[in-house]
């Protein structure tokens, strides 16, 4: 397991799921993590949590939304930890209820979306590159999605937004690599979080993994890890890349499955 002894790393959307492990994973490998999330019992309590395994940990109240929040965030990150090495843009989602096809949408809606996703991730970025700069050194990690990649029956706004950060992330690592900073993006499939499990009926997610090359859904822990990956030295050239972690859902012919049942018949 590579280290990460001495790093700061500032993760947003840290109380759970893929943001709680991936500040896990960093504080198990040694970094200075900054808890960042809006529900401060929350923050407080996985900031407790890896007190409690020994790591070192501190919260930020952060409201995604607002754009003088996460800049506010990143700042006292510094200030307090003396740098900031590693940023992780795990924030941020939609409502499907609002985000349909795109006849139905309802387009008022579409800068609520935006911002939450794609501002919000760029404002942390803006705030905490001349740190990086200053250091000549710092791995940006923003979590995309395969929706921003591939085409769904909705969610038209969120693939918009995600498909924004993983061209944000190119334009990152074009702008600053000279300075020493990389920037990757993440973008998961399917993967078995808090809100998954409480949302998605076990029919669809027996779809999703029937439709992984994988025999498998993907686990916060699995993101996570390759989170930590490309916040490492082993990562050190590898910039302005997406890293699909999806358990092989778009690396096939999605006719696959009906073809391979038809020659089994």
């Amino acid at each position: 397991m590579e280290s990460l002894k001495d790093k700061v790393a500032f993760v947003t959307g840290a109380t759970a799921g893929i943001g709680l492990a991936c500040a896990e994973a960093l504080a198990e490998r040694g970094a200075k993590v900054t808890v960042a999330s809006r529900n401060k019992a929350k923050v407080d309590a996985t900031v407790d949590s890896l007190l409690e395994k020994g790591y070192e940990a501190r919260g930020a109240i952060l409201d995604v939304s607002n754009i003088e929040s996460c800049s506010r965030a990143v700042v006292d990150t510094v200030r307090e930890m003396g740098s900031i090495d590693i940023v992780v843009n795990n924030a941020g989602g939609t409502d499907l209820k609002k985000d349909t096809a795109v006849e139905d949408l309802d387009l008022g809606y579409f800068r609520d979306v935006m911002e939450l996703n794609v501002l919000s991730t760029l404002a942390i970025i803006k705030a905490s590159i001349p740190s990086m700069i200053a250091r000549k050194s710092g791995s940006i990690i923003n979590i995309a999605s395969i929706g921003g990649i591939t085409g769904d029956f909705r969610g038209t706004y969120y693939g918009i937004a995600k498909a924004g950060i993983i061209n944000l992330t190119k334009y990152v690592a074009t702008q600053y690599g000279k300075q020493g900073i990389r920037c990757n993006a993440v973008a998961p499939g399917i993967v078995m979080t808090g809100a998954v499990t409480d949302n998605l009926p076990e029919a669809v997610r027996k779809i999703f993994k029937e439709q992984n090359a994988l025999d498998a859904l993907g686990q916060p822990e699995d993101i996570a890890a390759t989170v930590a990956f490309l916040a490492g030295e082993g990562s050190r050239y590898i910039t302005g890349q997406t890293i699909v972690a999806d358990g092989g859902m778009t690396c096939h012919n999605p006719t696959i499955a009906q073809i391979r049942a038809l020659y089994s018949e």
